[in-house]
């Protein structure tokens, strides 16, 4: 009986442990490309954004970063969100939407 618990301690944490089979980055990146995406093909300036899916596609990316964020100090998620100004064209691509 101890060898099958010692077993099932083992496979658990090698579950817990696992990285995931997604491309962190890669995701991140394609719900970007999707929101950019949304702007440049638009063509119903009318249409409310809680009407489509940049808030769950914005909300996917943030869940990136939360996970990011508890497994390293700044991931290369976070490098890319900086890098790329991506707080500050959101923030142009809503004042345009209000306007």
């Amino acid at each position: 009986m101890e060898t099958f618990s010692k077993l099932t301690s083992m496979l658990l944490h090698a579950l817990e442990t696992r990285e995931p089979t997604v491309d962190l980055l890669d995701s991140f990146v394609d719900h970007w490309k999707s929101i950019t995406n949304y702007y440049i093909e638009t063509t119903d300036d009318s249409r409310p954004v809680r009407q489509t899916e940049i808030p769950w596609r914005l909300r996917q990316m943030l869940d990136i970063l939360v996970y990011e964020e508890k497994q390293q100090d700044t991931g290369v998620c976070m490098e890319y969100l900086l890098q790329h100004k991506l707080l500050e064209t959101l923030v142009t691509l809503g004042k345009a939407q209000v306007t």
